[in-house]
């Protein structure tokens, strides 16, 4: 029944799909994925190689972290992101093995899972060298990414269930927290070489070098561990998914017997309207959950690895993509089904859009601070003029940037999504692929000028190219304003959200 059924969910969303460049989009990225996995084994074959360094203790290092975010990026999310939101499947006998193989399908669509996996087939064909064996270490490591995915998938769906009761959620939430403390004292004690060196991945590596140097037996075994675990994994996975749909939740019982605080009223139009957006981000469950990753995870990984300032440049540029991919490439779909009550209450039209852009801004903004300040806290080196204003530019031209192509995506490309469960987006998997890499390419150049300006000590580059990125996004900003002044633009868009 499966194999039915999922064939006939991906034809249909493609048929979803109306808008003609998210289409070329998803072709386009379709197409460069297998160009990029040749480019990155023929970089890593011609990479030069020095006597002095030792590649093969590194690659531990990255096989773990590939894990590690096949782990946290569906447990962020609350699990796989589906084709279609629950509800509009509620009234179809979708099997729950269908749901699982959903979330592994759309997997790739992740731009970081997509680069961590380029990057580790240039790193075992760094490794391999110019063996002969390059093919089997290659097998090797798509069976690893194909292992640890599925897991990832399966340990995200055992989240949802294990979190549709009180007690399930406060054990989630005291292994959260161990695992903090596990983290920060490991940072602190300088204790990361030492958990490096024994990392689980190590057998996986040499599996991978067994098979580049054509040792047959030792690469058999290993590989055939690594692909009984996947069968373990896809075997398990469709099970756990039914198990975590077929448990009730008791959040709504809560939440009715719950008293709430009444405020003061609010002494303006624009006032009451963003308390009210902010009041939707934190209501939303994945909204919450990614907004406290999205702060907290870099700034960690950053503070951990302890850098540069040159290098922590680079975290609000990737930190502000992010924050713009929660909501605010659809950040009407706050409103939901009351678009048209609050389209019909008499307050300007512009208020509403400046009460939805000031919420977002306060998000990307405030997102990309925490993540900056934690990473420059563990800096190794003292700060200088070029290094502050390189952060600052950085910080204040990728939040403007986000800010002006979310509000004009929001507009152009309206789409109804209510974020009310766990694995809800704003906008349908395919779109969302195209703006995560939309967003990220953006972002992440700009940081790259900043850390490059940074790095010569030219703080007047970076005032420069900081006023001309805001000038630029403020310009983009006050057009968007515009569009949505035209009756038609707001009437398409309330009508898109309320509705669909």
């Amino acid at each position: 029944m499966t194999h039915a059924q999922l064939p006939a969910l991906v034809r249909l969303r493609w048929h979803m799909v109306r808008v003609e460049r998210v289409r070329v989009g998803l072709l386009v990225l379709a197409a460069l994925v297998p160009g990029l996995l040749c480019a990155a084994v023929i970089a890593g074959q011609l990479a030069p190689r020095g006597r002095s360094f030792d590649a093969t203790v590194l690659t531990p290092t990255a096989f773990l972290g590939f894990a590690v975010l096949s782990l946290v990026a569906p447990l962020a999310a609350g699990g796989g992101n589906e084709l279609f939101p629950p509800e509009q499947l509620v009234a179809y006998p979708i099997r729950p093995a269908t749901h699982f193989f959903e979330s592994l399908l759309v997997a790739p669509l992740n731009l970081a899972w997509m680069s961590q996996f380029v990057l580790l087939f240039g790193i075992t064909s760094f490794v391999t060298g110019t063996r002969p064996g390059l093919g089997l270490a290659l097998v090797t490591t798509l069976v690893y990414v194909a292992m640890v995915t599925v897991a990832g998938q399966m340990a995200a769906w055992f989240l949802i269930g294990a979190r549709q009761n009180l007690v399930g959620r406060r054990l989630v939430w005291a292994v959260t927290a161990a695992v903090v403390v596990g983290t920060v004292l490991v940072i602190r004690l300088h204790l990361g070489y030492a958990v490096l060196d024994h990392a689980p991945t190590r057998p996986v590596v040499s599996t991978v070098l067994a098979g580049g140097a054509h040792r047959y037996s030792a690469w058999l075994s290993g590989t055939a561990a690594l692909f009984a675990l996947l069968l373990g994994g896809l075997w398990c996975g469709p099970r756990v998914c039914a198990w975590a749909l077929r448990r009730p939740g008791d959040r709504t019982r809560f939440r009715e017997s719950r008293t709430q605080r009444r405020r003061p009223p609010a002494r303006t139009a624009l006032a009451m309207l963003v308390r009210v957006d902010r009041a939707n981000v934190w209501r939303s469950a994945p909204l919450r959950r990614g907004l406290l990753v999205l702060a907290i995870l870099p700034g960690l990984v950053a503070a951990g690895a302890a850098l540069r300032w040159e290098s922590v440049v680079l975290v609000p540029a990737l930190v502000a993509a992010g924050a713009g991919l929660l909501y605010g490439v659809n950040m009407f779909c706050l409103d939901a089904g009351g678009a048209t009550w609050l389209a019909s209450l008499p307050h300007s039209p512009r208020v509403v859009i400046a009460a939805k852009t000031i919420v977002l801004a306060e998000t990307i903004v405030g997102s990309c601070l925490v993540a900056a300040v934690a990473g420059v806290l563990r800096a190794t080196d003292p700060p200088t003029v070029a290094d502050v204003t390189a952060m600052a530019g950085c910080l204040l031209s990728c939040s403007a940037i986000v800010l002006a192509t979310c509000l004009r995506l929001s507009i152009r490309r309206p789409n109804r999504a209510d974020l009310r469960g766990h694995r809800d987006t704003p906008a349908p998997p395919a779109a969302m692929a195209v703006y995560s890499v939309r967003l990220a390419t953006v972002t992440t150049f700009v940081g790259l000028l900043f850390s490059l300006a940074a790095h010569q000590q030219a703080w007047a580059a970076c005032v420069l190219l900081a006023s001309g990125l805001i000038a630029l996004s403020g310009l983009s900003i006050a057009h968007s304003l515009r569009r949505w002044d035209d009756p038609v633009v707001r009437s398409r868009v309330v009508a898109a959200v309320s509705n669909g």
